[in-house]
């Protein structure tokens, strides 16, 4: 969604060449009886700590949506070698670790407005698995620290790496910038040849900014700059660079028609972490009368009801809603 980046954009005031993936991509090689041994130890463990697999109907989707990125990394050409889990995580999170396994938390799919963005999420991880970015690091203390990075794509808070923590060391699984960048490069390049819009990368890399911003607002440590850890790059390098790794591709960017069919599905997908109550996500229909004002009001959220409104239905701050479209509210559930 074109408008959901705008203000992340105008925050960078410099130019950024596309990132070349091609080197990153010569790494690649299929999956290996070895790292499938070694995913296979690792993903009950991960299961475990990410509070378990989520197996709502938005499951099957998320599968579909990952295995279909996947297949273009060069990993295996098979989508049955890949194992791809919805985590029943109140954590915008996501990641993928050898063997084939791809993770995303419920709490980042609910933040998403589109199966591209999905995919962008999907291939930004799996970029870093097969660029082999993990490699020079002890297998061991890579999958084991794994929980203390906390992701490279979309958890940014220390709360999240407290949540996550293991008692490895964070800059065990830390990437570097560069790594980043190339995971990006990557994940446009699969999402492009799967068939999605390579501008989704950009989309979901602001939204995640904002969203974090809020929660920085939420728990009382509201930020100047994204609360990334050193070795990421901030929210609106990030954006800027996927931005143009998007154009580099030669797709225009074309206005596109609200998916309808990925809002449907995330109705009923839980929201948050259940302290103050069950919550869910609906989906509505935006009538005659409505506004952001009116609708916002019904978020079943404590803070920040108009602005979290705004950023998990990707809208702008100062345009009306269009009736007949659909919106995310958070409701009790």
């Amino acid at each position: 969604m074109i408008r959901r980046r705008i203000a992340v954009l105008l925050a960078g005031a410099f130019v950024l060449a596309p990132v070349d993936p091609v080197a990153a991509q010569n790494t690649v090689r299929s999956i290996s009886a070895t790292d499938k041994a070694q995913g296979t130890q690792a993903h009950p463990q991960l299961l475990a700590q990410f509070g378990g697999e989520y197996n709502g109907p938005q499951a099957t989707f998320v599968e579909r949506v990952g295995k279909r990125v996947a297949v273009q990394s060069g990993l295996s050409n098979a989508g049955s070698d890949f194992t791809v889990t919805l985590l029943d995580s109140p954590v915008e999170n996501a990641f993928a670790i050898p063997g084939g396994y791809i993770y995303v938390t419920r709490q980042l799919l609910a933040l998403m407005t589109s199966e591209a963005e999905l995919a962008s999420v999907m291939g930004h991880e799996v970029g870093h698995v097969a660029a082999r970015h993990a490699a020079s690091r002890n297998t061991r203390a890579t999958i084991g620290g794994l929980l203390a990075r906390g992701v490279s794509l979309a958890t940014r808070s220390d709360l999240a790496t407290r949540i996550a923590g293991t008692g490895a060391q964070l800059y065990t699984l830390k990437y570097g910038r560069d790594q980043e960048y190339q995971a990006d490069a990557l994940g446009v390049r699969y999402i492009t040849a799967a068939g999605y819009s390579p501008y989704a990368s950009a989309d979901i890399l602001a939204a995640l900014d904002e969203s974090t911003g809020l929660t920085a607002q939420a728990s009382g440590t509201a930020r100047s700059a994204p609360t990334w850890a050193s070795t990421h790059p901030n929210g609106a390098d990030r954006v800027q660079r996927a931005e143009a790794l998007a154009k580099a591709t030669g797709k225009p960017e074309l206005a596109t028609a609200q998916d309808t069919a990925f809002l449907r599905m995330l109705d009923g997908l839980p929201y948050a972490d259940g302290k103050e109550g069950r919550k869910v996500i609906r989906i509505v229909t935006v009538g005659a009368r409505d506004t952001i004002d009116t609708l916002s009001e019904r978020m079943a959220v404590a803070d920040s009801k108009r602005e979290r409104f705004i950023v998990i239905n990707g809208l702008p701050a100062d345009e009306p809603l269009k009736p007949g479209t659909l919106v995310k509210l958070v409701v009790a559930g």
